[in-house]
């Protein structure tokens, strides 16, 4: 006999169970027929037509359009840091404009510069390599030396990393 439990995947707060999954995934692709409407993205990914009306009431769906929406503002902030402009502009005893670059606008916009194509660009070669493992994928090998004797009689050990 089927069980009629609410949750019959065992989602919890950190594992989102197939039918939160698609629900989500058709609420927010833009190809989705659903696209955009939590009531029909919950009906087509199983939900029961009475659930769903209340889908976007949901904790779980809260959270996601909470962390949607604050991405979406990182990502403004982002571009404005990109667009900034760097230089400012005097004038001289002459009336002549002099335009200076102001060196911590530069390095702010460097920085998102760097941050966006090392994520967006990965794909490119611009990535930031962290090793996790030795020279060319072997594994990290440790070894000890042992050095000699001190004044009081015993030895001691150091480890290091190639």
């Amino acid at each position: 006999m089927e069980s009629n439990k609410p949750n019959p995947n065992g989602a919890n707060q950190y594992q989102l169970d197939p039918r939160q999954k698609m629900c989500w995934e058709l609420y927010i692709n833009p190809k989705s027929e659903t696209f955009g409407n939590g009531t029909q993205s919950a009906i087509k990914a199983g939900y029961e037509p009475d659930y769903a009306d209340q889908i976007t009431t949901v904790e779980w769906f809260k959270g996601k359009l909470r962390r949607l929406n604050m991405l979406s503002k990182a990502e403004k902030v982002l571009e404005e840091m990109v667009e900034m402009d760097d230089m400012e502009s005097a004038e001289d005893e002459d009336g002549y404009k002099i335009y200076k670059r102001n060196p911590a606008l530069a390095k702010i916009k460097q920085d998102t510069s760097k941050f966006l194509a090392e994520r967006l660009g990965k794909d490119d070669g611009y990535s930031v390599r962290q090793e996790h493992t030795g020279k060319d994928g072997d594994q990290i090998s440790v070894g000890v030396i042992i050095l000699p004797a001190k004044n009081n009689g015993t030895e001691s050990t150091l480890e290091t990393t190639n």
